[in-house]
């Protein structure tokens, strides 16, 4: 049992401790304390000064960068992609701001937008598999007119088809027109209660450009949303496939875990930009375009999650040869084909006259003779020559209308 005394004793320890505490705090301890607390407050605050420099001087130089990128973005744009004509497609919640600069750059580059689509969330969204499958099964038949489709292929493939087909498809005596099948498609992809897309502004292009939206940004300790991850996913697996149909670039952001660029990049199969917020990633775009025209290799470029290059290889295109057709005359082509063909008859009309006037003077017989042989082979030459281009621009209409599906065919069929 314990007395009083083993009480009385813990008490007087306890304040002991007390005052010999207080005691060495306010005197020999009291300055070394002090000291060593102010030390580390100064200097966190002069690290923290100094840190707020060398912000400040990283900002001023980012500025000047982009103040130097954005006065040189026409000489570096420049005939990058000389009279292309890029159709752009647009995943939901992509800001307006966004689709007028990269228009402004496909511009400098010397590109024109003709065509604009806009793909609703169904395109993409896990638990709208029936209506993909029942738009998938509609359009198998109208773009296997043009670029047959495996039978096996998956719904996400024949979808991306359909809106390669849709975009790029151009008929054959107008190629600045959509084919038929373009028609047709589009209208599937539009049609219905529970529409795919919708199309603002339809045209044929010869490349196709696909903006998508930044995520949402989640506090650091917030639960990922398994429903957002899903779409993101999905919108991956569905815009990957179309670099098998098309010269596609997908463009947008790879910094957020729900970003989409980051799914594509992982699905593979297209080229990708990120940074569409910045003008680095903006400049891109038109160069990873020119890129995939010129045939290179896909490629993942930016700084975000996935990328494998900072920007794409420098390439060189010419302007698109296209045919026009034959009735109106119109077209470089056809110019120049009509003035050599006119020429040769007109030279052979001339020839015939001088022949014939000369020769009034002079005895007939073997003399006329000759200029009327001299006269028939010039007409005969003619002829022929004007067969030959009629044939050449007749095949040429053909590859520019039908270039595109010949090429991809065989793609379709393997990639299922």
């Amino acid at each position: 049992m314990v007395d009083f005394r083993y009480h009385l004793v813990s008490l007087i320890s306890v304040f002991l401790a007390l005052a010999v505490g207080i005691v060495l705090g306010a005197g020999p301890l009291r300055d070394t304390i002090s000291d060593q607390l102010t030390g580390q407050v100064e200097q966190l605050r002069s690290e923290k000064d100094a840190l707020r420099v060398q912000l400040d001087e990283a900002q001023g130089q980012l500025a000047d960068d982009e103040a130097f990128l954005a006065a040189s973005a026409p000489d570096l744009l420049a005939e990058r992609l000389p009279s292309y004509r890029v159709a752009l497609v647009l995943l939901p919640d992509v800001p307006q701001a966004s689709v007028e600069t990269v228009t402004e750059r496909l511009g400098q580059a010397g590109a024109s937008v003709t065509a604009r689509v806009e793909l609703t969330s169904l395109w993409a969204d896990p638990s709208q598999t029936a209506v993909r499958s029942q738009v998938a099964g509609a359009v198998r038949d109208e773009v296997s007119a043009v670029a047959p489709v495996d039978t096996d292929a998956d719904d996400a493939h024949v979808l991306a088809a359909a809106l390669a087909v849709a975009l790029t498809d151009a008929d054959a005596l107008d190629p600045s027109s959509p084919s038929q099948a373009a028609k047709d498609v589009l209208t599937r992809l539009t049609g219905g209660s529970e529409p795919l897309a919708t199309a603002p502004e339809a045209g044929t292009a010869d490349l196709v450009l696909v903006l998508t939206p930044q995520a949402v940004q989640q506090p650091a300790d917030a639960t990922p949303d398994p429903e957002i991850t899903a779409m993101s996913t999905g919108w991956g697996g569905a815009l990957a496939p179309l670099g098998s149909y098309a010269d596609a670039v997908v463009a947008g952001y790879a910094t957020l875990p729900d970003d989409i660029v980051p799914a594509v990049r992982s699905a593979g199969g297209v080229t990708t930009v990120d940074g569409l917020d910045t003008l680095v990633g903006q400049l891109t775009v038109p160069l990873a375009l020119a890129a995939v025209a010129a045939g290179e290799e896909d490629g993942d470029y930016g700084f975000g999650t996935g990328a494998t290059s900072v920007a794409p290889p420098s390439v060189t295109l010419t302007a698109p040869v296209r045919g026009t057709s034959g009735g109106d005359g119109s077209g470089a082509t056809d110019g120049a084909t009509d003035g050599a063909t006119d020429g040769a008859a007109t030279d052979g009309a001339t020839d015939a006259s001088t022949t014939e006037g000369a020769g009034e003077g002079a005895p007939e017989g073997s003399e006329n003779a000759d200029d009327a042989g001299t006269d028939q082979a010039a007409t005969d030459q003619a002829a022929t020559e004007q067969a030959a281009t009629e044939q050449a621009l007749t095949d040429q209409a053909a590859t520019v209308g039908h270039g595109d599906a010949a090429r991809r065919g065989p793609v379709l069929a393997d990639a299922a």
